[in-house]
């Protein structure tokens, strides 16, 4: 049986490719050519399972603490996605898609979230 590796190799093998690493402002290393990883999406109203939650093994990436408030027994519920985080609920209610944020919101973020729900209201309402 094989045990853990020591500690040294894994400080070896940095020290071997130190040249080519970054300290990053969060204190981890990084590769010094990565390119940039790209933006993330504006601010957006996903509908009940939508794709984003599906096929994962853990949801907590996205969902955070929030995870019981948007699955409920194997169902979805709209949400709001935020930076790439679930930041509220939604639904429809007499024709208005009704916000319930986690948190409160930066402007440009509830501004965003509000475009996107006269986009879903237009939508919803021209296919009835």
């Amino acid at each position: 049986m094989v045990g853990p590796a020591p500690a040294r190799r894994p400080r070896e093998g940095l020290r071997a490719i130190a040249p080519q690493l970054t300290h990053r402002r969060d204190g981890l290393l990084d590769l010094a050519t990565r390119k940039a990883p790209p933006q993330m999406p504006p601010p957006r109203l996903l509908g009940a399972f939508d794709p984003v939650l599906l096929g994962w093994s853990s949801r907590d990436a996205i969902l955070g603490p929030h995870r019981s408030l948007v699955t409920v027994n194997g169902l979805f519920r709209p949400f709001a996605l935020v930076h790439g985080r679930a930041a509220g609920t939604w639904r429809m209610a007499d024709g208005k898609v009704e916000l319930e944020p986690f948190a409160d919101l930066a402007r440009r973020d509830a501004s965003a979230l509000a475009a996107d729900a006269k986009d879903v209201v237009r939508y919803l309402t021209a296919a009835v």
